[in-house]
């Protein structure tokens, strides 16, 4: 099928015998000509046409039903309806839904060649603006994404931090889930950064305080409201204004604080300790959780309202492992940073390091590869860096390196026997744990899962 054809539908086939003759005698190639209304649509989804040209008498499907068809899938295509005189009304109906305009019979042939020539016109020129329109969007998107502080080149995290600059605007609560290490409060701070109302970003360790702790500090308390209270507090939420008030690991909120928090997302309202006297807030509560909030309000250890509250908007960060394009980048800027503030220089970073780092699995995320780099300088600012002293840094760090790929034997098969998945997985652990001499760590990094998933296997092997 040739790229971008003009097309004819129509089930008269004098009608294309004469559309063929004239597409010969004024040199226009690039055409297709289809007697079935069914087939064309069949074939729709593998090419797209630059001008279409229906009839709109067909069996099968009509050209008001082909045109819709055609819309579902292109809106660049240009399409005529070709139109007896009494089917003005439809034609004109199918201007409405999209057609450029129609052709009434018998076709006048100046009319018709002037209108390919406005159809590939059409199509060409919303081609380019789509073009130029995708492209100012990448510039607008790259350049709203170099004022944050967020380092990516990978496409899942790009989606993600557009859907950051898509909501950083709205009044909602924002949940932010994502494995322990993945950034979220850097994603909180750029939402605020990003926001229009900038009075204050004030972040709350919930896991850092016990139920009492977590209510006078959020909510305030009134002079005289338990021992020792002797003047008022504000508490967090007085305190943020317009801002923003962080709530980390969400999922340890005691029961009563829920509560609590609940009426504040509902009525944006909050009472202080010892108060009975109501507030207003109109601080904006950004969550983030590591823990699966579902699975607790299914076992009731998290109230599905507030859940639901919470969850205007949603922001589910990627692991490290699921975008490894951002490995050597963060890696990078992670390296150069440190060797700038330290003012000193290291050796380059060796693929040998980065292809092992690429492979690793990264269970703590950036905030692990962060960690493996302040390592990194200071163990090799002062002097080169050789193959067997990566590998000695990297098995410090469970890390397993990686050969190259040309010291692989593609050739594996067996000739005899053919072990089961379970039969070769016994003895993939078996070879592992023999060759790092039992330590559990390093045989799953070279395995490639966790300690904890090597160990129940191991159980269960000494179960048998």
């Amino acid at each position: 099928m040739p790229e971008n054809p003009i097309v004819i539908v129509d089930d008269e086939k004098e009608m294309l015998q004469y559309y063929e003759l004239f597409f010969k005698l004024n040199r226009v190639k690039n055409y297709k000509l289809f007697s079935s209304s069914a087939k064309f649509i069949s074939e729709l989804p593998t090419f797209e046409p630059s001008v279409a040209f229906l009839d709109i008498r067909m069996p099968d499907y009509d050209g008001e039903e082909v045109l819709k068809e055609i819309r579902k899938r292109y809106q660049d295509t240009a399409v005529f309806i070709i139109s007896a005189t009494q089917d003005i009304d439809t034609a004109v109906r199918c201007i409405q839904n999209g057609a450029q305009d129609y052709i009434v019979k018998p076709i006048d042939k100046n009319r018709f060649l002037a209108s390919i020539t406005t159809g590939t016109d059409i199509f060409r020129i919303k081609k380019e603006l789509n073009k130029t329109r995708e492209e100012l969007e990448k510039l607008s998107f790259k350049n709203h994404l170099s004022k944050t502080k967020i380092i990516t080149q990978s496409p899942a995290m790009e989606d993600v931090m557009r859907y950051v600059l898509s909501v950083a605007e709205s009044d909602f609560p924002v949940l932010i889930t994502g494995e322990t290490g993945t950034g979220k409060e850097l994603i909180a701070e750029t939402l605020y950064n990003l926001s229009k109302n900038q009075e204050g970003f004030i972040p709350v360790n919930i896991s850092a305080y016990d139920e009492n702790m977590f209510n006078d500090a959020v909510f305030g308390h009134v002079k005289g409201a338990f021992t020792g209270a002797n003047k008022d507090r504000t508490g967090l939420l007085g305190s943020a204004g317009k801002g923003f008030v962080f709530l980390d690991e969400i999922g340890d909120l005691p029961e009563s604080a829920q509560i609590k928090l609940l009426r504040v997302l509902q009525n944006r309202e909050y009472t202080p300790l010892g108060s009975d006297v109501p507030l207003r807030t109109e601080a904006r509560i950004i969550a983030a959780t590591n823990a699966n909030l579902r699975k607790k309000v299914e076992t009731g250890a998290f109230r599905e309202d507030l859940f639901y509250r919470l969850s205007a908007h949603v922001i589910e960060i990627p692991p490290l492992r699921e975008r490894k394009n951002d490995i050597e980048l963060l890696f990078n800027y992670f390296y150069r940073s440190l060797l700038d503030k330290m003012s000193c220089e290291g050796p380059d970073v060796s693929p040998h390091l980065m292809n092992s780092l690429k492979h690793h699995r990264f269970p703590g995320n950036v905030r692990e590869l962060q960690a493996l780099v302040q390592d990194y300088v200071f163990m090799f600012r002062d002097r080169e860096t050789n193959k067997q002293s990566i590998n000695r840094f990297l098995n410090r760090h469970n890390i397993m390196p990686i050969a190259d790929k040309s010291k692989y034997d593609n050739s594996f098969s067996y000739d005899g026997y053919f072990p089961s998945l379970k039969e070769m997985e016994t003895l993939l652990i078996d070879q592992a744990m023999a060759k790092v001499k039992g330590n559990q760590s390093k045989a799953a990094a070279m395995l490639g899962i966790t300690r904890q998933a090597l160990n129940k296997r191991l159980i269960q092997k000494k179960g048998k």
